[in-house]
C-alpha cells in the first residue's frame, strides 16, 4: 500500500475537533492535502485516522498531513510528478 495519498479533508488543530476546541473551530475548513498514511511510530501517539484502499483491501490508517495544496490543479500536478495514484478530491 502507498505511503502517500491525496484527499480533501477537514483541517483541525487537535483530535477534539471544532465542536470542543476553539482553535479547531477557527481553522475548520476543507482543504486538499497530501497525507502520510505510514507515519513513524504508529500507535505510539494519538493521530487522526482515515479509511484507505479499495474493495476488500480497505483499512483504517493513521495519518499526518505532509502538505496542504492551494487547489486541485496543484494537487493533481504534484501527484503526477510523484507517481501518487490514490487521489480523492
Amino acid at each position: 500500500m502507498a505511503q502517500y495519498i491525496i484527499r480533501k479533508i477537514l483541517l483541525a488543530h487537535c483530535k477534539k475537533g471544532p465542536q470542543v476546541c476553539f482553535l479547531c473551530r477557527d481553522m475548520s475548513e476543507e482543504r486538499i492535502c497530501l497525507l502520510d498514511v505510514d507515519p513513524p511510530h504508529p500507535g505510539e501517539i494519538q493521530r487522526r485516522v482515515i479509511e484507505t484502499g479499495r474493495g476488500e483491501n480497505k483499512r483504517w490508517r493513521e495519518y499526518e498531513i505532509a502538505r496542504v495544496f492551494k487547489d486541485s490543479g496543484e494537487a493533481r500536478d504534484f501527484a503526477r510528478r510523484q507517481g501518487i495514484e490514490d487521489i480523492e478530491i
